[in-house]
């Protein structure tokens, strides 16, 4: 199959919360459509109109609020219906359902277009979800057809790891990720919550505990010592950390897994709303059965 034709032929488009760099974005002409937030000022496009720099600083002068929320139905529908102008079909990837109403708003607008929008759900959010919008990018650039490439992507999310670290539970408990006892205690411990996607779900893996600096290194150890890492690409993806803070973990990630790619990206203003401030992830793809074996 001639892979210029094909190209043109399948759209790839995502949600703005894959938290991909501009960089990327353009490499592969890859199309976002906006999420919501809602603050005491108003209501915002994230990434056009609001960044998670925005929503920390709103939160520490004294904001109350700042929610989340994926575009309605009919605007799914609008932005399907623009992209159908440039391709033959598309491939919509979106932020996991178990976290978001975007699968399912995406799903209902697809059903106006005859087949023609392939809406699939990434299990995973930020860059673990880039990831997977990457790798449709790079199936389509080969010449793969759009069944192909949604039986890759299907296999591919179980092997994405998606997981980051919370300075502490409160902007979880704001948004009702954890429980009041859970968010007490996690205060009165000092304890430093690990999340990460399983399935599509997000779960709380782990705590660490202690000087957050310790912990953080610690949990980039952890992360980094598992069994079958793909070591093409990094991405280490934050809200609020200082460059200090990054380096650091650039630092320790290069000391215990060395990747050809290490890409930091600021999250989403999406995300932020629900993780606060200095937080960090580690968002990587591992090998399958049978890269392993070979």
């Amino acid at each position: 199959m001639n892979s210029d034709v094909n190209v043109r032929k399948i759209g790839i488009t995502t949600d703005c919360v894959c938290d991909l760099p501009n960089s990327i974005i353009e490499e592969y002409g890859i199309s976002m459509i906006y999420f919501y937030i809602s603050t005491e000022n108003g209501c915002f496009k994230d990434r056009k109109e609001i960044t998670s720099d925005n929503v920390l600083e709103h939160l520490a002068t004294g904001g109350k609020k700042a929610a989340s929320d994926a575009p309605p139905v009919s605007e799914y529908a609008d932005f399907f219906k623009r992209q159908l102008r440039h391709c033959s079909e598309l491939i919509h990837i979106t932020i996991s359902s178990g976290v978001s109403h975007s699968y399912a708003n995406a799903s209902e607008a697809a059903e106006q277009f005859d087949g023609r929008v392939h809406v699939f759900d990434s299990y995973h959010l930020s860059t673990g979800m880039g990831h997977v919008v990457i790798k449709a990018c790079e199936m389509r650039a080969a010449g793969r057809d759009i069944e192909e490439i949604l039986t890759e992507l299907t296999a591919m999310r179980e092997c994405v790891s998606t997981s980051f670290i919370a300075y502490d539970t409160s902007n979880l408990y704001r948004n009702g990720l954890v429980g009041k006892t859970a968010n007490f205690f996690c205060n009165i411990l000092q304890l430093h919550p690990v999340l990460t996607m399983k399935h599509g779900s997000m779960v709380l893996q782990t705590f660490k505990i202690g000087n957050y600096r310790r912990a953080s290194l610690r949990y980039v150890r952890n992360e980094l010592k598992k069994k079958g890492i793909d070591r093409t690409r990094l991405f280490i993806t934050h809200a609020g950390c200082s460059v200090q803070t990054v380096n650091m973990i650039e630092r320790e990630a290069e000391e215990n897994c060395s990747f050809d790619e290490v890409q930091v990206t600021k999250a989403s203003a999406t995300i932020t709303c629900n993780c606060g401030g200095d937080t960090f992830g580690l968002l990587f793809v591992r090998k399958n059965d049978e890269e392993e074996k070979s």
